[in-house]
């Protein structure tokens, strides 16, 4: 199983919320050839979600504050003005926090940041980064964005301390439309059926 089918059990998609999206313009616009496989799949199968009233993720988008280019392009401008952060003894051996190669695949709603290390031409081999507003914590996740969310949200791996879950909460994803008008509607939830522990 992957880790796709994975969160799939933990969290099972409603039918018809799954949504496909050229990537090419994004991809194009990033400078790089792709973006990781597991990601996009994972759309096909949730479509636009949030997860734990913690975590959105972003995707092709006519909407700038959706758009995955766009929000790399702002976050890679805000990250490099910000001068605050851990020495570079703290950041993995092999990984770069350098602004210009990251890209911003999520974000919370406290404005931390959910990123993908991309100075390798290989999307099987970014890193993802994870840095709060000002860049004074970071964490940093050796797999895909699918993997990550299967252990983040059964408590196996929490990028820094405002991430974590309290045990015996029970992990949710809501279904939402982000292109109406007055702001995004959430059309549905799921509730796992077993908690944090």
């Amino acid at each position: 199983m992957t880790a796709l089918d994975d969160l799939k059990v933990l969290l099972p998609p409603p039918s018809g919320y799954g949504r496909s999206f050229d990537w090419t313009t994004v991809e194009r616009g990033l400078g790089v050839a792709t973006i990781p496989e597991d990601f996009k799949l994972f759309f096909e199968a949730y479509g636009d979600v949030s997860f734990c009233d913690r975590l959105c993720l972003f995707r092709p988008s006519s909407n700038e504050y959706v758009d995955l280019a766009e929000v790399t392009f702002a976050s890679r401008e805000n990250l490099a003005a910000d001068d605050i952060g851990d020495p570079p003894g703290q950041i993995p051996a092999g990984v770069s926090v350098d602004p210009s190669t990251l890209i911003q695949w999520g974000a919370s709603f406290g404005g931390n940041y959910c990123l993908w290390d991309a100075h390798d031409p290989d999307p099987d081999k970014w890193t993802l980064v994870f840095t709060d507003a000002d860049q004074i914590q970071r964490g940093f996740y050796a797999g895909t964005v699918t993997s990550y969310l299967v252990d983040w949200l059964t408590g196996n791996f929490t990028p820094i301390p405002m991430w974590t879950l309290s045990p015996g909460t029970r992990p949710f994803v809501e279904f939402y439309e982000p292109d109406n008008p007055h702001g995004p509607v959430i059309v549905d939830r799921v509730d796992a059926a077993r908690t944090v522990a």
